[in-house]
């Protein structure tokens, strides 16, 4: 059997917040890291947001050397733009119910990529770090589940060059018709850059109005553009992120949350054994939140969202992505900056973050 998945970390339930360290104790080469967050839901109604929140770190490491460090929705929508897949497109906001969400940490291009795996063996004492608000997303949660599965090469000899290599490397806030200008690292070649901005009720593109990135001072200008053209231009050729999601919609308006942040669309359907009266209307919010209301008493529903930008990051790629020849060599930069402009309504409550995947040689 030339592959297998392996279990890295056996499910476990926690009531508290903590940071799990699990080390990697697998000496085959892993293909893939993929995570399981449940949360679980003691309140039909009272959603205060996504369930990814309550995972709000994901590091691996090998002693102070950082191999990946992303949050868990920073983490869910590079797994988005890299398989176009939601790996668990339905979400259970019902009482006594859990959702669960699985991401995957990629290592290759594609799943079980022979060039670009993560070889424990080159490291001294590898670790992954998970880090749980519990009660950070979902429904007035009480209790988070965790699970970790390799998909590792097994009987298949194989002998990588490297791994894809995740980072943030900044998070701030804010302010109107501001410019961020942010010095970039030029340790490992560019196969994609993301840049994110969710802000509740409002698409990523009203917050910010230019992206750019430029070498040696403006001498050769890599990426400048408004996020309408880089939606049209990227995001669009990707398909749209489709998700389910059982909740109860109240007679008042009932706070919806999503993975999809801009060009929204979604139906509702009650839940039921039998049909019940009045009608169902969703609010298409952006931003990862819709709002539903019920024309009578409250009801069990499905609601079926689909649009774009997962956790209002967009994906910024570089060359042929099958190509590591065709990468944006940073290391031949003298030096590399990002400035993005916010819009006139962009505010200190909104907040941006970049974060990087590189190509990381042994």
């Amino acid at each position: 059997m030339n592959y297998r998945l392996a279990t890295i970390f056996a499910r476990k339930s926690y009531s508290a917040d903590i940071t799990e360290t699990i080390d990697i104790d697998v000496a085959d080469p892993i293909s893939q890291l993929i995570i399981e967050l449940a949360v679980n839901i003691t309140n039909d109604t009272a959603i205060t947001a996504h369930a990814i929140r309550c995972l709000t770190n994901i590091e691996l490491v090998d002693g102070s050397d950082v191999l990946f460090k992303l949050s868990g929705a920073e983490a869910e929508a590079v797994d988005w733009y890299h398989n176009h897949i939601v790996r668990s497109p339905w979400n259970i906001y019902m009482g006594w119910g859990e959702t669960q969400r699985f991401i995957a940490i990629n290592f290759g291009r594609w799943p079980w990529d022979k060039e670009l795996a993560f070889d424990p063996k080159k490291f001294k004492n590898p670790q992954l770090k998970l880090t749980l608000d519990i009660d950070a997303g979902g429904a007035v949660p009480n209790l988070n589940r965790l699970g970790v599965w390799g998909a590792v090469f097994d009987q298949k000899t194989i002998e990588p060059v490297g791994f894809l290599m995740h980072k943030e490397i900044k998070n701030y806030t804010m302010g109107a018709s501001s410019h961020e200008y942010t010095d970039l690292p030029r340790d490992y070649p560019y196969r994609k850059m993301f840049v994110r901005c969710q802000t509740y009720d409002s698409e990523p593109g009203a917050k910010i109005n230019k992206i750019k990135l430029y070498e040696d001072e403006g001498k050769r200008i890599i990426f400048d553009h408004i996020p309408e053209e880089i939606l049209r231009a990227m995001a669009l050729q990707s398909p749209p992120l489709r998700e389910k999601i059982h909740c109860r919609i109240a007679t008042s308006q009932t706070n919806i949350y999503c993975t999809p942040t801009t060009r929204l669309y979604g139906n509702a359907s009650e839940l039921g054994d039998t049909s019940g009266s009045g009608a169902i209307a969703l609010t298409m919010g952006d931003g990862g939140r819709i709002k539903g209301i019920c024309a009578t008493a409250q009801k069990y529903a499905v609601v079926d969202v689909e649009g774009y930008l997962p956790h209002g990051a967009y994906e910024l790629p570089f060359g042929d992505q099958d190509d590591p020849e065709d990468w944006f060599d940073v290391t031949k930069v003298g030096s590399l900056k990002a400035d993005i402009d916010g819009t006139s309504s962009a505010a200190s409550t909104d907040s941006v973050q970049i974060f990087l995947q590189q190509l990381r040689t042994y």
